[in-house]
């Protein structure tokens, strides 16, 4: 049986769908392979590279724009695939989400529940799953980290700002560290950039365990000092808004820096245009964080952590927002443990009427970040930050 290159579907992306394309290129594909294992030679094996001995010259450079277009296809099909995560841990928990998740996490809480609140307690604290909500939702949605709402409504009820500090790691450490951590491992979690995890993590580690057990201040300079960075941190992320506006108008994607669709080249162009310069540079930053911010008000690592994203690391914005969420929660444990197990002043009762409100909140918060886009949940956490300067001004 002789086939010409006439009868090969002709490879127009344009006018066939994807699917059917390459449903198409690989039955002519095996089609043709098996015939060339079976003895019919030369003409096959012209047909798979486009060529005819009938069709002359013309046919030739036909076939061989077909094959063009055929091989840039099944190229950009191959680019298209999810890369691997860094882990086999990571792509257990990916598969697994779902279940701990639901039913795994809630009951856990039932447990914690039954075996350290009583029915007074249950009476007492019961508006705190709405403050959970409230606060989750925009810790996992921009990098700011819970604390930002509790410590000031805490402090308008008239809890001590430390204890207000103490409750905003333990719930940051849930909130952001295992809620939104999974939400997002569900969504999309190649938007998390792996690479940068631990000139974050270690360095806020150490520097939260010296802050927490020597704190530098008192609890009223903790007002100001809270004022004084998200006043700082406003004014660097409208500066942000204006770069990624600007990109827009050029035709680029949104990004607070330069436009860079890839995060871990990112991180690779960062690292080799300044190998140790980089990482040390995201290593004192995230010390200073620990040491002075996390310790004292209960936040300041995930913002730091998205400044550090952009502007040393030089991710894009998305990537920088979801990265700094995780590291926001994942450095809120150590001084969570210090203040449960040594300090002991963390409000049993108010954490745990809160988890509730913030694993709801963390599931809301990747549809709220997707729905609203970066650049308008980026404003919100301007004008939120504003706001919070303001009430522990006055």
């Amino acid at each position: 049986m002789r086939t010409s290159a006439s009868c090969i579907i002709p490879l127009r992306v344009n006018n066939q769908t994807k699917g059917f394309l390459l449903l198409s290129i690989m039955s002519q594909y095996k089609s043709a392979m098996e015939r060339i294992q079976s003895g019919d030679g030369e003409e096959e094996k012209e047909i798979i590279t486009g060529t005819t001995t009938k069709g002359g010259k013309e046919d030739n450079i036909d076939g061989m724009e077909h094959g063009s277009e055929r091989q840039h296809f099944l190229q950009s099909t191959v680019s298209a695939t999810p890369a691997p995560l860094p882990h086999p841990i990571l792509s257990y928990i990916e598969r697994n989400a779902d279940f701990f998740l639901m039913p795994v996490l809630p009951l856990l809480w039932c447990l914690l529940l039954v075996a350290t609140l009583d029915h007074d307690s249950l009476v007492s604290y019961y508006p705190m799953p709405l403050l959970g909500v409230c606060s989750a939702t925009l810790a996992n949605a921009v990098p700011v980290g819970g604390g930002i709402v509790f410590v000031p409504i805490l402090e308008l009820f008239g809890v001590h700002i430390k204890l207000g500090t103490a409750f905003a790691v333990s719930t940051m450490t849930f909130g952001n560290g295992v809620f939104g951590f999974l939400n997002w491992m569900k969504k999309n979690p190649r938007v998390i950039a792996w690479e940068i995890m631990p000139a974050a993590i270690l360095p806020a580690w150490i520097g939260a365990t010296i802050g927490t057990l020597r704190p530098l201040m008192p609890p009223e300079e903790c007002r100001s000092l809270f004022a004084m960075f998200a006043l700082a941190v406003s004014v660097l992320v409208l500066r942000g808004l204006m770069v990624g506006k600007q990109n827009i108008k050029a035709g680029q994607p949104f990004s607070i820096t330069y436009t860079n669709d890839d995060n871990s080249l990112a991180v690779a162009r960062a690292s080799e245009l300044h190998p140790w310069r980089t990482r040390f540079i995201a290593s004192i930053c995230s010390f200073l964080a620990g040491l002075i911010l996390v310790a004292h008000i209960g936040i300041g690592n995930a913002v730091t952590s998205f400044l550090v994203s952009s502007f040393v690391w030089q991710l894009p914005a998305k990537q920088s927002v979801v990265t700094s969420i995780i590291i926001g929660g994942w450095t809120s444990l150590c001084p969570f443990l210090l203040h449960l197990y040594i300090l002991q002043d963390v409000p049993i009762a108010l954490w745990v009427m809160g988890l509730p409100g913030v694993y709801f909140g963390a599931m809301i918060a990747p549809l709220v970040h997707e729905w609203m886009g970066i650049a308008n949940v980026l404003s919100i956490f301007v004008m939120f930050l504003l706001l919070m300067a303001a009430m522990m001004l006055s």
